[in-house]
């Protein structure tokens, strides 16, 4: 093969290589004593590498394959960083042969290997017969895209492979500061001085002493936009101004709620308030504030009355249910107050305010701004739950990857939604993430009313043998995998047919949102689950692939997706489970979740400590403590839907309901309600034909000298006419 040291070589880079091509090329090279260490690490991974080409796939050889990759990988990353200047023909011939190398390693997406349903998959083929890895791809063709969720839940509906399923794009946990630091930093120095000076001299101000505020409440608040977009309006010269400031950081709730009052009561008396009526209303408003509000301070109720004449002005308030609507009045509402504390007394300082008050109305610098906040808030609490670092490079999406993976290496792959990496391609954008399946069974939060029949005939006090076998296997996976946001709502349902009374049972589970599982703690502590000593049933099977996980094996699994320190972790989960489970656990198999071998009211006098595990392990499920086990915590799951269902009308569903209906209603006789709300109308009846018969009167008064003008006109027309007959 002619190469840089022949003279009519050519870049090995310009021709396609197979296996073959480099077997040859490493034989010739393997016994060449110029080669560095380097490349002979190189030739070394790589003989490694290729002599499990040949083998059979399973799970054996996928282990030892992933990790074979990953040495080779390694060892052309060394070579490459320690030759990069080569300047002789051999060293650049190398040099480009290794990267190659790393094309045609990366190329084979070896990293699918890692999942136990692909491996299944490929029984009977060889690696070299299983040839390259496909990563999911789904390409968008204009259209509407079908977007659910909002900041780190936002995903997109889409169809892979004959599967539906939701995509969530790549995002990593960002803090606060960090979130507000990258933003400021984005803005160029160069094109845009005077707004990003205007965010370098508010970059503390938006964080610790601003946004982060209120990111530590468990609600965002939009208190108190209002009054900050009202007072920026203001002129700088207004004594009411630096009261309505204050109002905005320290008592903008009680603040806002005396407006509200004042702003219903006003609407209530409708239109001709004097001004006196209009005062008094709002005095009381704000003494109805102040003594519901034992948090008020001083001065908030000082400023409040010293600012009653501006906040009587104020434009009316509208209720923002829409959480990113909220989130964006929060955020401005930040950069309101913070833009208070520019200086203005220089030309700098007045053209950093102008560049700010611009940017305010920009609705892209905005929309960045409410994106990223909200993914930072959203990073924050996440991150507390599933105890997982932020700023260090901890991703999302790839953690609902990694518990599929595992599920699939402990032979329980059904107990989650089966997940994968996928790619989105929409015109030239390209977008990484992970695509998770539609989960089996039904959801206790579907709105329709379809839906919401079948939860209807769902009950929950009913326990089934695969229920049982599928509860304790997603508990035993929730301990090792550090599910610490496994509540209700991320579990669905599967339903047994309706009995004769119309109920069914659910006889099977299956979890959804796995992207807050591992994290950087031991401990599991999740409130929707009890405590390890209380688990003592599981299925035979399960307990062989726990006893059989090592090191290696997790890391095989989960390497690419989850980071080093985590996984120590999740295996020192594995080691207390395993010594618990081995020591207290109840094995049992597949034709034995009945669990009808003891009963739980037996006495343990001269049971086997088997049986003396069995009875307690009965005891434990029927327990009145809350959520000891998934059981508790969906049986008081359908206990609250169901309440509310029957203290709620339920909506017709076809024709015959609504006719049906129709026939059950009560026949009343409708009459005009008294009371005051009847008085009021009539008032207001009445206030608006006196307005219409005002106008109607102003109009004829406008009228009629117009047409006394034409009538005169009409006769001296009509007389000049006669003249000159």
């Amino acid at each position: 093969m002619k190469l840089f040291g022949s003279e009519q070589g050519k870049d090995p880079r310009a021709q396609q290589w197979n296996l073959e091509d480099f077997q040859e090329y490493f034989k010739n090279e393997r016994g060449n004593l110029g080669n560095s260490k380097k490349f002979q690490e190189v030739i070394r991974a790589f003989d490694q590498f290729a002599g499990l080409r040949g083998q059979p796939v399973n799970q054996e050889t996928a282990i030892k394959m992933v990790k074979a990759n990953e040495n080779l990988k390694k060892a052309c990353e060394a070579y490459v960083e320690s030759r990069r200047g080569a300047r002789t023909g051999s060293g650049k011939e190398r040099l480009a042969v290794v990267d190659c190398l790393s094309m045609f390693r990366e190329d084979l997406n070896l990293d699918q290997a890692r999942d136990m349903r692909v491996v299944r998959s490929l029984e009977g083929k060889t690696w070299e017969q299983a040839g390259r890895f496909e990563v999911a791809e789904v390409v968008l063709e204009g259209g509407d895209k079908q977007v659910v969720g909002e900041a780190m839940s936002q995903r997109l509906m889409v169809e892979h492979g004959g599967k539906k399923g939701f995509f969530t794009e790549r995002m990593e946990m960002e803090s606060l500061n960090a979130k507000v630091d990258k933003l400021i930093d984005s803005v160029d120095r160069n094109q845009n001085p005077a707004l990003r000076g205007a965010l370098d001299a508010v970059r503390s101000r938006l964080k610790s002493g601003g946004l982060k505020a209120f990111m530590e409440l468990p609600e965002i608040p939009d208190e108190g936009f209002e009054i900050a977009e009202y007072m920026s309006r203001m002129e700088q010269a207004n004594p009411a101004r630096a009261k309505m400031k204050e109002l905005v950081s320290d008592g903008a709730r009680i603040t806002m709620k005396a407006v509200c009052e004042y702003q219903s009561s006003l609407r209530a008396l409708g239109p001709g308030v004097t001004s006196e009526q209009k005062g008094a209303l709002m005095d009381k408003a704000i003494e109805n504030a102040i003594s519901s509000s034992w948090g008020a301070s001083k001065e908030s109720k000082d400023n409040m009355r010293a600012c009653k004449e501006t906040l009587m002005d104020m434009p009316p308030v509208e209720e923002v249910k829409n959480r990113s609507a909220r989130m964006y009045r929060m955020v401005k509402k930040n950069f309101l107050l913070a833009r208070e504390t520019l200086d203005v007394s220089s030309q700098a300082g007045r053209e950093q305010r102008e560049a700010l008050d611009r940017a305010l109305e920009d609705r892209e610098f905005m929309d960045a701004w409410q994106k990223g906040i909200d993914i930072a808030h959203a990073s924050e609490i996440g991150g507390d739950t599933g105890v997982i670092e932020l700023d260090v490079g901890n991703e999302l999406s790839s953690r609902n990857i990694a518990s599929s993976r595992v599920a699939e290496l402990l032979g329980i792959g059904g107990i989650v939604a089966h997940s994968e990496k996928m790619i989105v391609r929409s015109g030239d954008k390209v977008t990484a993430g992970c695509f998770m399946e539609f989960a089996e069974g039904v959801d206790i939060t579907a709105k329709g009313e379809r839906s919401r029949r079948v939860l209807d005939q769902i009950d929950a006090t009913v326990h089934p043998a695969s229920f049982y076998k599928d509860m304790t296997s997603m508990e035993a996976f929730d301990y090792l995998c550090a599910q610490n946001d496994r509540h209700d709502r991320n579990i669905f349902y599967k339903l047994g047919e309706p009995d004769v009374q119309g109920k069914r049972a659910i006889v099977g589970l299956q979890g959804i949102d796995g992207d807050l599982s591992f994290g950087d703690s031991e401990e599991h502590r999740t409130v929707s689950q009890g405590f390890l000593r209380n688990m003592t049933f599981i299925s035979s099977s399960l307990a062989d692939k726990i006893n059989a996980l090592d090191e290696d094996t997790l890391r095989y699994a989960i390497g690419d997706l989850i980071p080093e320190k985590q996984i120590q972790v999740m295996m020192r989960r594995v080691e207390t489970f395993k010594n618990h489970m081995n020591k207290n656990m109840v094995r049992i198999e597949d034709d034995g979740w009945e669990l009808n071998d003891y009963s739980k009211d037996q006495t343990m006098d001269g049971l086997t400590p088997r049986g003396k595990a069995y009875v307690k392990g009965l005891k434990d499920l029927e327990a009145s403590a809350v959520n000891i086990h998934k059981s508790d915590l969906i049986r008081n799951a359908f206990d609250r839907y169901h309440k509310g269902r029957d203290a709620g009308p339920k909506v017709a569903v076809n024709f015959k309901e609504i006719k049906e209906q129709e026939k059950k209603a009560p026949k009343t006789e409708v009459r005009t309600p008294l009371g005051k709300k009847s008085e009021e109308a009539v008032a207001r009846a009445r206030q608006l034909r006196e307005e219409r018969r005002r106008k109607l009167e102003e109009m004829k008064g406008k009228q009629a000298p117009a047409k006394q003008g034409a009538e005169k006109n009409g006769r001296e027309k009509a007389q000049e006419a006669a003249r000159k007959r």
